[in-house]
C-alpha cells in the first residue's frame, strides 16, 4: 500500500441519493473499505438518521430526514414549485463520525 493511501482517513463514497416516500427524507447508498459499518460514518451532519442498514460488509444505505424545509422557488396560484437541492451527490464522500478514532475498527 502506498504511504499516501495509509494516511488517508477512512471515508464512505456515496453511490446514490434518492427522495424517500416520507416528507423531507432521502435515501443515501454508501460504499466503503475496511472493517466498518454504515453507523460509523457521519450521516448525522445531513439531518436526523431515521434508519440505517448494512447490505454487505462494505455497502449500506440510510434514510435521513432533512433538518430544513426545501425553499419554494416559484409560486403560482394553486402550485408551489421547488428546485431540488439534494444535500449530497453521488461520488461525494462522508468521513467517520468525529467520536470514532480512525484506527479504532481497522484490523
Amino acid at each position: 500500500m502506498a504511504p499516501d493511501q495509509e494516511a488517508a482517513a477512512p471515508e464512505a463514497r456515496i453511490l446514490s441519493v434518492n427522495a424517500d416516500a416520507a416528507l423531507n427524507t432521502f435515501r443515501v447508498s454508501l460504499q466503503w473499505q475496511g472493517n466498518y459499518d454504515i453507523a460509523d460514518f457521519d450521516l448525522q451532519r445531513f439531518g436526523r438518521v431515521l434508519k440505517i442498514q448494512d447490505e454487505t460488509a462494505n455497502k449500506g444505505w440510510a434514510i435521513i430526514e432533512r433538518a430544513f424545509q426545501v425553499p419554494i422557488a416559484h409560486r403560482l396560484p394553486g402550485w408551489a414549485i421547488n428546485e431540488s437541492t439534494p444535500p449530497l451527490s453521488p461520488g461525494d464522500t462522508i468521513p467517520l463520525r468525529p467520536d470514532l478514532d480512525g484506527d479504532q475498527k481497522m484490523e
